[in-house]
């Protein structure tokens, strides 16, 4: 099913009675599950670039596109110019680990690339700002999970600025713990998750938790960055089988008894495939909903194979209506 709104910021404005009650409908369990813990946002590539602008050097401010970040690291290690026409992130990734003196010359890279101060999305600063919201309003029951596939910190540092704790879990492309997830509670140092059926140490019950997929840069200590980016690390992640095997436990259930809510991601995107394909066999009969605005036939087909429902909104617009529906609903209950 896919839920429309209208390039206003108001979504319901010019839409149709049922599409408003369905938005309505959306925003009301979204709110709900804020609460409990019960909605999990997933962001993608797109999110980090949420409300970015590009100055006229064209040097972006911000993260970079999965292109733009393609173009950077093909000029600055040379690429042949039919590698470089291609923008294809994961081919140049391989060929710079190839032919480039491994992967370390690529994540000392990388590293310059995400190692910055800038500025934090207005949508990762709304996500940060969900808990302590609710626990002002005496309202919340459970801290919320988050996932990304994003090596940047911006979720990590929304949630500093509000002083808002919270527990990393993260996996190891590379290095001594390559292969396996680690943990990094607040203020901690990484640690080795050995035994995920047991590891209490990550529990989204007690703290909020966000777990990145395809490692982060680690501005402590660059040599536990951790970036899924070659055609290798692709092939090493996909080969591990299922999540369960590698995340805690307590997060491992979260993920597979509650909502995701995708944002900033397309289904062209073969790192989502995988989570969708790891997830969707074995999670619960809960709403899953997508927030992209203009997709085409085929890619909304593509959502609903996996029983996603697609909100026909931008995420700038979306992010202004579920802002003002949270706000409603708290005050509706406190």
């Amino acid at each position: 099913m896919t839920v429309a709104g209208t390039d206003d910021v108001d979504p319901a404005a010019g839409a149709t009675r049922e599409t408003r009650a369905e938005l309505a409908s959306h925003f009301d369990m979204v709110c709900r599950g804020f609460r409990r813990g019960r909605v999990t946002p997933v962001l993608g590539a797109g999110a980090s670039l949420f409300g970015r602008s590009v100055p006229t050097s064209g040097e972006w401010v911000g993260s970079p596109s999965a292109g733009e970040l393609a173009a950077r690291l093909a000029k600055e290690f040379g690429l042949p110019e039919e590698l470089r026409s291609t923008k294809d992130l994961l081919g140049i990734a391989q060929w710079i680990a190839a032919m480039r003196g491994g992967r370390g010359p690529l994540y000392e890279e990388l590293h310059d690339v995400f190692d910055r101060d800038t500025p934090i999305p207005a949508l990762h600063d709304f996500l940060a700002g969900v808990p302590g919201r609710l626990r002002e309003a005496g309202l919340l029951a459970e801290p919320p999970l988050f996932v990304t596939t994003n090596y940047d910190d911006l979720l990590e540092r929304a949630f500093e600025a509000r002083d808002e704790p919270y527990d990393l879990v993260v996996y190891m492309a590379d290095g001594d713990y390559r292969g396996h997830f680690c943990h990094q509670p607040p203020g901690g140092e990484l640690q080795l998750i050995e035994n995920p059926d047991d590891y209490q140490g990550a529990n989204p019950a007690e703290r909020t938790v966000i777990v990145k997929l395809h490692g982060f840069v680690n501005r402590r200590d660059r040599k536990h960055d951790s970036y899924v980016i070659t055609e290798d690390h692709y092939i090493e992640y996909l080969a591990l089988g299922d999540l369960d095997n590698f995340l805690p436990v307590h997060v491992l259930s979260r993920l597979l008894n509650c909502h995701l809510l995708f944002l900033g991601y397309s289904l062209r995107d073969w790192n989502l495939r995988a989570i969708l394909y790891r997830l969707h066999a074995r999670a619960m009969e809960n709403d899953w909903w997508s927030v992209n605005f203009g997709t085409d036939a085929v890619e909304r087909k593509s959502w609903e194979g996996r029983d996603v429902t697609t909100i026909e909104l931008a995420l700038e617009d979306y992010l202004t209506a579920l802002n003002e529906a949270f706000g409603s609903w708290i005050s509706e209950r406190a």
